[in-house]
């Protein structure tokens, strides 16, 4: 069957990919375990993401950058994988992968590469592919390039700069540079958000901000591989540089004027078996569980003697799963179980020796005599935790088996267990025969972390957890418990330290409102580099992130400026109060300074009062933006929802309240009244004119004054105050331009 692709009339670039035999060939395979709108979906999310690229055929200098987004083990080298069939079909001659910084991950995306474009087509000769080629290979990809069927050249690289660099080398050769000429090249950066960044950028920044003396040229630092990344892109006269990840908060904030940031973007639809943090942390809790604060591991502040009882309910919860899913089932050929403790390998030894110690003494005791104690014991244990568990293993309308249904499939699972440790990259680079048994438990850190495929994974014990403020990109690519589950969800568990829980949680939040937002734009120019994100989460590491990095909260009262755009902003107000219905507010305080007004506005009011409301600042302008997009995720997504904004028109029957103000900072001194016991009752304060039920939005209308003699000075003028309910208090960052070009009346 052949499809053709519709351009999106979206879509600003003017070259429109045609789909040919070579993406032809690859859907018709994945078209065996794909259904129609998943295949819909990959070919209209490749069409994107090249359609955002250079046109190849456009025989000229060019370059251009893209993120490509997905969620954690979601499907990312497939669409890489259809990326590179679709460039071969419109003219590529040459893609680029940087494979990763370990060496499994390099080996992982060459094996997949050649089964998936070369090993299981039906066409010969359409791809030629290296491994980390050194200058050695010129002549050959030379004479590649010269045969008549014009093949795509494939070279998968290790992201280290020595790799990247001789590359580089590769292309300025002089025959390389004669045979490729103009020809367009693709890129593929995968994790691109890993060790592609430079890794000096917030040292330059801030040296840059502090010094008059600065000089772009001669003291700009750059890390290795992203210097050598830079290397290879200006080697390479049209190309494009795709990057692709799960997390994308050091991409999207880097500086603008950064070579690496991207100026469009796509979002991955995952396929509809996926279970991620959604899956987990919003839809199933239960599949979460809580590892008591006292059993959780730390090699200072908790360093355990002897395994803590949550990790051998875990392993006998584990065995049960392979013993029902695997052996009595027959759902799926194998289970595995990760344990991802600290990134100290001492204490990942430790962990597997506790584990085999378990694994070895079940074994013995299943060898003994029927009869013996301990057997009656091991079985007690194995009954109690299936009675526990049992009613989530199964689907409401299942029937659940007697214990005893199960029990003899319990053996098989123990004795068929294997155990492996990963903690150097010799260990990670070792391939799992994964089908040689229905049990595998990894014991590891780092090397289980990104871009290791677990396969079949259904229950992680990870007590690793952070002191300080975790990144939310470095926790959430710890998930190699996401992916494609859904034969046996009910038997994955999740074992996390409660505060690990919470972190989660949030990212889960962050992650879809970031989606959301990125789904409506088609430009990453055209918007603020902004993210809402919890408190307890940074973003990314702070090396990489511009120096220039704004971190604010949105939680209780905040003031803003409005101090200049005063008609245009007078008169947004005014249409506000015309046409929405105002309503006194309870209690009156009997003095006109005092008494206010409120109005319940829909969501698409209040986000178009926000839109049209101005200001001459960054901050103020931030946190604007960051209470639209909050207030659309509230009105959306959120758990706790809100179906209107409260206006407040405050002293409404009032001429003004007078405000004093700093004309060198243009901010108001206090915007608020504050509490007050004259008259005839006790004033509690502006502050406290709120509805925790929602956010509450102040009007306030003040005549400035100050003892200087400015423009300003007597202007009367309208402000607002925003409030945000602790049952929503989030946090968001935001990185303020390097040129402070703000909102035009």
């Amino acid at each position: 069957m052949e499809i053709k692709i519709l351009p999106s009339e979206n879509f600003n670039n003017t070259f429109k990919p045609e789909m040919g035999i070579k993406m032809n060939d690859l859907i018709s395979r994945f078209q065996e375990f794909l259904d129609p709108d998943e295949i819909d979906n990959l070919i209209n999310e490749t069409n994107h993401i090249l359609s955002h690229c250079t046109n190849p055929k456009l025989l000229e200098e060019q370059d251009v950058t893209h993120l490509t987004v997905g969620y954690v083990q979601s499907g990312k080298t497939m669409s890489f994988t259809s990326l590179t069939a679709l460039a071969a079909d419109n003219g590529y001659r040459i893609v680029i992968y940087l494979a990763g910084t370990k060496t499994n991950l390099l080996s992982q995306t060459f094996k997949r590469l050649t089964k998936d474009l070369i090993k299981d087509s039906s066409l010969n000769n359409i791809y030629k592919i290296y491994e980390n080629p050194t200058k050695v290979k010129v002549p050959e990809i030379r004479n590649k390039m010269k045969l008549s069927t014009k093949p795509t050249i494939l070279i998968t690289l290790l992201k280290h700069f020595k790799h990247v660099n001789e590359l580089a080398e590769i292309f300025k050769s002089r025959i390389i540079q004669q045979e490729l000429g103009k020809q367009g090249v693709l890129i593929i950066d995968d994790e691109a958000d890993q060790a592609s960044l430079n890794g000096f950028a917030y040292a330059n920044s801030k040296k840059a901000s502090i010094s008059d003396e600065w000089d772009e040229e001669t003291d700009n630092k750059e890390s290795s591989t992203y210097s050598s990344i830079l290397n290879l892109r200006a080697s390479i006269p049209n190309h494009s540089y795709v990057q692709y990840t799960a997390t994308p908060q050091g991409p999207l904030l880097i500086s603008i004027m950064d070579l690496l940031s991207p100026k469009s973007h796509t979002i991955l639809t995952p396929g509809k078996k996926y279970t991620g943090g959604k899956t987990f942390f919003q839809d199933f809790p239960d599949l979460v569980i809580s590892i008591p604060d006292e059993e959780v591991y730390h090699y200072k502040d908790n360093p355990l003697n002897h395994p803590p009882k949550s990790l051998k309910d875990a392993l006998l919860l584990y065995i049960l799963s392979v013993a029902l899913v695997s052996n009595y089932w027959n759902r799926v050929k194998f289970l595995s179980m990760m344990i991802h403790a600290d990134r100290q390998k001492d204490v990942s030894r430790l962990f597997y020796g506790w584990i085999e110690e378990l694994i070895g003494r079940w074994t013995t005791i299943l060898n003994l005599e029927d009869g013996d104690l301990a057997q009656f014991d091991l079985d007690r244990e194995f009954k109690d935790m299936y009675e526990k568990e049992a009613i989530k293993f199964y689907s409401p309308n299942e029937i659940v088996p007697p214990y005893s249904e199960i029990r003899p499939f319990i053996s098989d699972a123990i004795n068929d267990t294997q155990l492996y440790l990963i903690i150097s990259e010799a260990d990670a680079t070792k391939e799992v025969d994964w089908e040689s048994s229905s049990s595998h438990i990894l014991v590891g850190a780092d090397m289980l972390n990104r871009g290791f495929t677990v396969e079949n994974l259904a229950v992680t014990y990870m007590p690793r957890y952070t002191k300080s403020k975790s990144n939310a990109d470095t926790i959430q690519q710890r998930c190699r418990f996401f992916g494609y589950k859904q034969k046996y969800l009910n038997s994955c568990r999740i074992y996390l330290p409660t505060d690990s829980i919470t972190e989660y949680v949030d990212y889960v939040n962050h992650e879809e409102e970031m989606r959301r937002w990125l789904y409506k734009t088609d430009s990453l120019e055209s918007i603020e580099q902004q993210l809402i994100l919890a408190d307890k989460l940074s973003p990314t590491r702070k090396n990489i992130l511009p120096y220039n990095i704004v971190k604010s909260k949105m939680k209780g009262w905040h003031a803003m400026n409005a101090l200049q755009f005063i008609d245009s902003n007078t008169k947004v107000i005014e249409n506000l109060i015309s046409n929405n219905t105002f309503s006194l507010w309870n209690p009156q305080y009997g003095t006109s300074d005092r008494n206010h007004k409120y109005s319940k506005v829909s969501i698409d009011k209040a986000i178009d009062f926000l839109t049209q409301f101005k200001f001459g600042n960054y901050a103020d302008t931030a946190r604007k933006q960051a209470t639209i997009r909050y207030i659309q995720y509230l009105s959306e997504e959120a758990k706790k929802q809100i179906s209107n904004v409260h206006f407040i028109q405050m002293a409404y029957e009032s001429e003004f309240r007078k405000r004093s103000f700093n004309p060198s900072t243009l901010k108001i001194d206090q915007l608020f009244t504050g509490r007050s016991t004259t008259g005839s009752d006790v004033y509690p304060g502006d502050r406290d004119i709120k509805n925790e039920e929602t956010i509450c939005i102040q009007i306030h209308k003040v005549q400035l004054k100050t003892n200087e003699i400015v423009k300003l000075g007597g202007k009367i003028i309208y402000t607002i105050a925003i409030y945000y309910p602790m049952d929503f208090a989030t946090g968001y960052i935001s990185v303020e331009p390097d040129i402070l070009t703000f909102e035009e009346d």
